[in-house]
């Protein structure tokens, strides 16, 4: 059971990587789908005409022209015949007698290399019939080709057939038959063949030993080596006869014999009307398999490769925190807060998420609710500001009095997103003027927000970490703490500056913030390490700008349509 579950849940990873992802396979699907139109545009047509030849191998009752080529088998003989239709001599034939170096397709160099290259021979299994075919780009010519090409094959086997019968019928007609001719005939399948003759053979052998034998003992005049001898020259007369005899009947054969041919053309190849290639269909298709494969390949190397953060499970295996909650993205409308949504009566996507983020940290916070918190992540523009801002009116809204710290005074966005003004903010507490140095003189009221308080960069300084490295920092946090039920630091970036080290020197909470699919998990750790070295306690990390994608848990429909508490309404 355990081993199916399993199985599911990779199945469920593998088809998560490509959901997410899926836009980009169908691009790169649609790419090899493209490809594969040109292709079918840009292709030249080529046509294939095709003949179909039978060969026959000789009957075994009649003289086998073919058995003196010494084939081992029928296989042979035809792998043999194969081999032929396509030999240098016969294309040469072809090629001169068509006067195909004057054609482009086959023009020299190499001309008689781009002919053998279009033809193709292709024996039909368990038969005597052989396909024989020409592709070109001209639909008469390859028909034309297959054509002469065949002709000129059962020519030259009936002229072979006829030359090596009439050197078969001169070593029989011949009165005074040379060596050579002699052993021609002793070498015929029916002489070689006769079972008289082998025993005569034999005989002859037996007597030719016995008569050495003798001579070993007594001279040719011997009465016994002249009895041998007799019986010798009986037995080799004979087989000259019966080889006399097969040899004639062999010549009476092979006078209407060698008229005949074994091979032919069953039908001769006719113009093609149709072009073989571009396979239109079949392109189109290996084209979107293709791109589809080689999307497929992109998107698991893309992910193989991909080091962001995108879920809870890469919080807890890259960077071992704990998840708070997401941020879902939602593109604000104009003349709306970055926070409308917690203003609104019912139950919104983002409103609710950041609630559900306020929980997570009472959480935490165990019994020290009132701690104060700085907001924080490893690079700009990773949403901490808009998390800051969203958190705070969702702990206000619980009837808590709470303060927001821009403690960013290098690029500040508080006053942007509340709306306020940077004429007094955290920079005037430096100030030597006791009246504008006054925490709370510094310290706005957001109107739309009951309960929220927000101290601003105000001015930016020039010298912001020497400031922040001053005991007025930690004065300062001690009197927000004292008259506020919640403090929360909105610090800039760890990694380009060092000025949220010097706010963890008296907040030693924190939380941090990571961007769907942006944040680097490298860059987040180490940005993680200094936070530990100056003594910051995480207590967890919330994914802002998140985006459902694949078989995540916001695809199931959660994220997705949570108008499920608004349908009443």
């Amino acid at each position: 059971m355990e081993r199916e579950q399993n199985e599911e849940l990779d199945l469920s990873y593998y088809l998560n990587i490509i959901f997410k992802r899926f836009w980009l396979l169908v691009a790169i699907a649609a790419l090899g789908l493209a490809a594969a139109v040109l292709v079918n545009l840009f292709m030249r047509p080529a046509y294939k005409a095709t003949a179909l030849m039978m060969i026959n191998q000789e009957d075994a009752g009649k003289i086998d022209v073919s058995s003196y080529a010494s084939f081992a088998s029928v296989e042979d003989y035809y792998r043999t015949q194969y081999q032929l239709l396509t030999s240098r001599s016969l294309l040469d034939k072809v090629y001169r007698q068509m006067g195909l170096s004057a054609i482009e397709e086959f023009a020299n160099p190499n001309g008689i290399k781009k002919l053998e290259k279009a033809l193709k021979v292709e024996p039909i299994t368990r038969s005597r019939l052989v396909n024989v075919s020409a592709t070109t780009y001209d639909p008469q010519l390859s028909a034309d080709i297959v054509n002469t090409l065949t002709n000129s094959f059962v020519a030259d086997n009936v002229s072979n057939r006829v030359f090596m019968g009439q050197d078969v019928i001169a070593a029989l007609e011949s009165s005074e038959k040379s060596p050579a001719e002699q052993e021609l005939l002793n070498s015929m399948p029916q002489v070689v063949n006769s079972d008289f003759i082998k025993t005569l053979k034999q005989q002859a052998a037996q007597l030719t030993a016995e008569r050495a034998r003798l001579l070993a003992k007594y001279t040719k005049y011997h009465p016994d080596v002249i009895s041998v001898q007799n019986q010798l020259d009986a037995i080799n007369a004979q087989i000259t006869t019966e080889t006399r005899r097969l040899v004639q009947s062999i010549k009476i054969e092979l006078s209407g014999q060698f008229s005949g041919n074994n091979i032919r053309v069953i039908d001769p190849a006719v113009t093609p009307e149709k072009p073989v290639r571009p396979r239109k269909l079949i392109n189109l298709a290996v084209g979107l398999l293709a791109g589809g494969l080689l999307g497929l390949l992109i998107v698991f190397v893309w992910e193989f490769l991909d080091q962001s953060v995108k879920s809870s499970e890469d919080l807890e295996e890259k960077l071992h925190l704990p998840f708070l909650g997401f941020v879902p993205y939602e593109k604000a409308k104009k003349k709306e807060s970055e926070y409308a949504s917690l203003l609104k009566d019912g139950n919104f996507l983002q409103a609710e998420n950041v609630r559900n983020i306020r929980t997570m940290l009472d959480f935490a916070l165990a019994d020290q609710h009132n701690a104060p918190l700085l907001i924080t992540s490893s690079m700009q523009g990773e949403g901490k500001s808009h998390l800051s801002a969203a958190l705070l009116v969702a702990m206000a809204q619980t009837g808590k009095k709470v303060l927001l710290i821009d403690g960013d005074l290098r690029r500040s966005r508080a006053h942007r997103i509340f709306k306020l003004s940077t004429d007094k903010g955290l920079s005037n507490i430096w100030d030597a003027d006791p009246k504008k140095a006054g925490y709370a003189a510094n310290i706005q009221s957001v109107p739309d927000v009951p309960n929220l308080f927000v101290m601003t960069s105000g001015q930016r300084p020039p010298n912001p970490a020497e400031l922040l490295n001053t005991p007025k920092l930690a004065d300062f946090i001690n009197w927000a703490v004292e008259n506020y039920d919640q403090v929360v630091v909105d610090c800039p970036a760890i990694l380009p500056v060092s000025d949220t080290l010097l706010w963890g020197k008296y907040i030693p909470r924190g939380v941090f913030v990571i961007k769907y699919g942006q944040t680097n998990a490298k860059l987040a750790q180490l940005a993680l390490d200094k936070l530990q070295k100056a003594g910051v306690k995480i207590l967890g990390a919330v994914i802002g700008h998140y985006r459902p994608e694949g078989l995540s848990y916001g695809k199931y429909g959660y994220y997705k349509t949570y108008g499920y508490y608004n349908e009443e309404k």
